[in-house]
């Protein structure tokens, strides 16, 4: 009998989980012998909110990126910015401060540090 990881699908040997134990898998997910649909459904709020933290990070640090190793014009990084700001409405919309707070001041020290002509 194979026990199946409830995030990559991967097959194990139900062997493996002999006294209690549990088997990481390579996707990262911890499988134990329980009914791989028990723990799937019990972790998908945590899984969601981690989808979209992710998602946001990624998009912040592409304009970092941009900010500091790239020759985007500045335009084109406000543009970027402003889409960030619109992902973190639509995710996290009670943390707006938050972003001002953070992304907003970081991405004008980078562009300080690394761009400065003069004009914010």
């Amino acid at each position: 009998m194979a026990i199946q990881c409830p995030r990559c699908g991967r097959q194990y040997d139900v062997t493996l989980f002999q006294f209690g134990n549990k088997v990481l898998c390579d996707c990262g997910e911890l499988i134990d012998r329980q009914d791989p649909m028990t723990i799937k459904m019990k972790d998908i709020p945590a899984q969601i909110e981690k989808e979209k933290i992710e998602r946001f990070q990624r998009m912040a640090d592409r304009v970092s990126f941009l900010i500091v190793a790239s020759d985007y014009p500045e335009v084109d990084i406000e543009i970027e910015k402003s889409k960030v700001r619109r992902v973190c409405e639509e995710l996290f919309p009670d943390k707006l401060w938050l972003y001002e707070l953070i992304y907003e001041a970081r991405f004008k020290r980078l562009w300080e540090q690394f761009r400065w002509s003069g004009k914010i």
